[in-house]
């Protein structure tokens, strides 16, 4: 039996530190739906999956960073969710007015003529 938890942990370690990252970024997702939560959750915990080793692969980082820039990797990919889809839900409600902000953000430099 404790073989078979050892081979358990051994298998789920790696998930742990995106896990958590996602964890943390559902503390700043606070006006968004149950359904919006998960999505961010799955897509911030997926990133970190995906991105995470492949990040500290590039930098040559060792395993502690590796489990920092999974953390990281997670929260960022929750807030980019989350970002998304505000934005997509602010293009469902008002298309004209969503586009005219967004090319005043990029084109207008915040505010100045």
């Amino acid at each position: 039996m404790p073989d078979r938890f050892r081979e358990f942990a051994a298998e789920i370690a790696p998930y742990l530190p995106p896990a958590f990252g996602a964890f943390i970024g559902l503390r700043w997702a606070q006006n968004q739906t149950p359904v919006q939560k998960l999505t961010g959750f799955a897509g911030g915990f997926g990133l970190a999956v995906y991105c995470g080793p492949a990040i500290a692969e590039f930098f040559a980082l060792g395993p502690k960073s590796t489990i920092a820039v999974g953390v990281l990797t997670a929260v960022l990919g929750m807030d980019i969710l989350g970002g998304l889809m505000a934005a997509a839900k602010a293009f469902g409600l008002n298309p004209l007015d969503s586009f005219k902000g967004w090319i005043g953000a990029w084109f207008n430099r915040g505010g100045q003529s």
